[in-house]
């Protein structure tokens, strides 16, 4: 998570292009590949807001108190935004001038951490998932599909581990 770090998504734009053109398993699979490398913009309202540090660019007081926005569509099915670009981003913004907030450059497992996470009391989080530039595409990522793109990392990551455990494993011969 980096404060207002730009992004650009061009293979994550160009799945959903190809999947929104013709919906197949092939371009779904690309899609939820780019998925899980892209970073996104999240508006961020942050309390105190931000000062002008030194080199005139907006500094995080340490202590601040940081919440990422939900949009609430029909029925009152929330979720956290994911814009790929400035572009999208000044959608939003356009749509919301009085919202002037800063952004927060997240990944995927930033984003299946607040998603998947439960309150002190066991409470899950309110979002259902996330939307994908809500204001252009507009590719809802459902909290189901957050957690199996989150198994299916920690799999890769073990797989990973045993692969290199392995190859750091020499056979043991006896002299004779």
């Amino acid at each position: 998570m980096e404060f207002n770090k730009s992004v650009s998504n061009p293979m994550l734009i160009g799945a959903i292009e190809l999947m929104r053109a013709e919906d197949t398993p092939e371009h779904r699979n690309m899609f939820v590949g780019e998925l899980a490398k892209a970073s996104f913009l999240s508006p961020a309202i942050i309390e105190p807001a931000p000062e002008e540090g030194p080199e005139g660019k907006p500094v995080i007081t340490p202590g601040s108190k940081v919440q990422f926005p939900m949009l609430t569509g029909a029925e009152g099915m929330r979720f956290f935004m994911a814009f790929t670009d400035a572009a999208e981003y000044a959608k939003w913004q356009e749509k919301n001038p009085e919202q002037k907030l800063h952004y927060f450059a997240l990944k995927i497992d930033d984003y299946a951490a607040m998603v998947l996470r439960r309150d002190a009391k066991g409470n899950i989080c309110p979002a259902l998932g996330i939307a994908v530039n809500p204001f252009g595409a507009n590719i809802i990522v459902p909290r189901e599909m957050l957690a199996g793109i989150m198994s299916a990392k920690a799999a890769q990551a073990k797989q990973a581990a045993s692969r290199q455990a392995a190859d750091k494993v020499k056979p043991f011969h006896t002299a004779k």
